[in-house]
């Protein structure tokens, strides 16, 4: 099935944690294994992870992957082309999966006592990065509604260029208004109170299977 029933939620820092141990046991793994998959599967179980609608965001990144890993195909570097195009597909699944926005992010540093100050770049660089798809969106949408269509013209890169200079500027204008709302409703500047952090089940059974995978590649 593509989709199990109503997702489970984590505590963030949890998933924090378990997303930075993941992805920094794959991306330093040399070699490839059927193993690197089981947190993945784990993480579908437990948090019923629904995998059409990840499957549709991976899909839309994956454009710069694949650019990077044809590069390589034909510098003749086949295994490790084939190792970035699987690195980065776990690991951004894995993140996905997970469903971070900005505040989820804060919250999951604030609670494990990062400064509010390093939680605050986390959140000001995850929120401008929404905005900026988010009215990027909109512009590919109203460009079909008014019939452009890409040419290979002067002409044609210079209009992309004017629009990416606006989007640009409308996202920072719209990242200053919330920076500016959260300096007036917000004591110290923090978003939210630290709380402490839940480690149940699902939390449990997600790092242990991280941390077991990481444990029998090392040995075997």
């Amino acid at each position: 099935m593509a989709t199990f029933c109503k997702k489970k939620t984590i505590d963030y820092s949890i998933a924090f944690i378990s997303l930075f141990f993941y992805s920094f046991f794959i991306a330093t793994a040399k070699e490839l294994s059927i193993l690197w998959i089981i947190p993945i599967f784990v993480q579908a179980l437990l948090l019923r992870v629904d995998i059409l609608a990840i499957l549709k965001k991976l899909l839309k990144v994956n454009l710069f992957i694949v650019l990077m890993v044809i590069v390589l195909f034909f510098e003749e570097k086949y295994y490790l082309a084939l190792l970035i195009f699987i690195r980065a597909n776990l690991i951004l699944w894995f993140t996905l999966s997970f469903d971070f926005d900005g505040f989820k992010l804060y919250k999951a540093l604030h609670n494990l006592k990062f400064s509010n100050k390093f939680s605050l770049i986390f959140f000001f660089t995850v929120k401008y990065i929404e905005i900026l798809l988010s009215n990027a969106k909109r512009l590919i949408e109203l460009l079909k509604i008014r019939g452009f269509k890409f040419r290979f013209s002067l002409e044609t890169f210079k209009t992309y260029g004017e629009l990416f200079a606006f989007l640009i500027y409308i996202s920072i204008n719209k990242m200053q208004k919330v920076e500016d709302v959260i300096r007036l409703r917000t004591r110290n500047n923090s978003l939210f109170p630290s709380q402490k952090i839940i480690i149940g089940k699902i939390e449990l059974s997600l790092i242990f299977s991280i941390l077991g995978v990481i444990f029998v590649y090392y040995i075997k």
